[in-house]
């Protein structure tokens, strides 16, 4: 049974930066160090969309410095600063999930590999493929100058991220990931409204395609866990925040 958790309007501002501190480098300057309580993050989740919006931003502002230069040193300049504003977290739990579904035959077995803070083999070389084919969807959308597609991209992944996590629950009793548990209808809709909203100033009713088929993966990413181990974790949160925006880039090199 999901639990609930009031979001207080007038704390909005605050949930905002919560959110930019949970999921990027980015300093917020608002309490250095603070830790936020399982209710702060769950309401934070609401602008979750609105920050992969900022990340989407800086990526476009490298691009206009850099625009001189050849597309494949914008690309890796691009990949570069996105992961440097997430600090490669959610790259860590990527990779602590392939190595955790690679290596582990029960539940409790993939629990505990994953919960292992030292990246096996699999892992390792499941970034390597990754940030290869992330470079090269980038680079055909800078080559062919539909930036405005690659800006979307960071605020579809993590709304299909909450999505996912939203559809099923926590699989461990304790875990940084929790506070998931506490979500509900005003921070699901409101992330979705800023996910649509943003997509139509952005693209335009073109959005649409990226969204139902990162809804879909949603879906399935979520069925899937919740078969294997009986919900999501922190690390399988980061796997699917990477694996959207992949599926996210590779929808839109089509278009």
């Amino acid at each position: 049974m999901r639990e609930s958790t009031f979001l207080n309007g007038k704390k909005l501002p605050f949930y905002f930066l919560i959110s930019l501190q949970f999921l990027t480098c980015i300093p917020t300057g608002y309490k250095r160090g603070y830790r936020p309580d399982e209710i702060e993050l769950a309401n934070s989740t609401l602008f979750f969309p609105a920050v992969g919006l900022i990340i989407g931003g800086i990526i476009y502002l490298i691009w206009l410095v850099f625009s001189s230069l050849s597309p494949l040193i914008i690309s890796a300049l691009i990949l570069t600063g996105w992961v440097y504003m997430t600090g490669g977290l959610h790259l860590d739990g990527f990779a602590d999930t392939i190595d955790g579904l690679s290596g582990g035959k029960s539940k409790q077995e993939i629990l505990d590999i994953m919960k292992d803070v030292h990246p096996g083999a699999k892992g390792t070389i499941g970034i390597v493929i990754l940030v290869l084919i992330k470079f090269a969807l980038i680079t055909g959308i800078v080559t062919s100058l539909r930036l405005r597609n690659l800006v979307y991209v960071p605020v579809l992944s993590r709304w299909s991220m909450l999505l996912g996590c939203y559809l099923i629950p926590y699989a461990r009793e304790q875990g940084t990931a929790r506070f998931a548990n506490l979500i509900g209808y005003p921070q699901i809709i409101g992330a979705t409204l800023i996910t649509i909203i943003s997509g139509i100033f952005l693209i335009g009713r073109a959005f649409l395609i990226p969204f139902i088929f990162l809804t879909g993966f949603s879906l399935l990413w979520a069925l899937y866990f919740k078969k294997k181990i009986g919900g999501f974790t922190g690390d399988t949160l980061g796997g699917h925040i990477e694996l959207s925006e992949v599926m996210a880039l590779l929808v839109f090199s089509f278009f």
